[in-house]
């Protein structure tokens, strides 16, 4: 059976997405916020991922996903529950992963 990522993993594979060798900014083509650090605040992870659903040169079908993120990881600021805190970081990175896949898909050119 395969262990399942931490919260501190599942955080991580958020921001390696908005680092400078990440496939956001890479996707974004100088749109958007830019690469954080890949040490950066839940906070900046949430604005950064708001910031790029609002970017006109991202198809939409990404900018849904990612809006949907942020909003999760929104939430998690909200929650004392550390197992409901788990949960909504896990459906951040769900809809990043759908992001991704939406941006890979032959319809999804800007």
């Amino acid at each position: 059976m395969t262990d399942r990522l931490t919260s501190n993993e599942i955080l991580a594979e958020l921001r390696n997405a908005l680092a400078e060798d990440g496939w956001l900014p890479a996707l974004a083509k100088g749109a958007g916020p830019g690469p954080l650090s890949r040490e950066t605040s839940l906070s900046d992870v949430r604005e950064a991922l708001a910031e790029y659903a609002r970017t006109a040169a991202l198809p939409a079908a990404v900018t849904l996903q990612l809006d949907r993120a942020a909003e999760a990881v929104a939430d998690v600021r909200d929650l004392d529950d550390e197992s409901a805190a788990y949960g909504m970081l896990g459906t951040a990175l769900a809809y990043l992963v759908q992001a991704r896949r939406a941006s890979e898909a032959p319809t999804a050119s800007a």
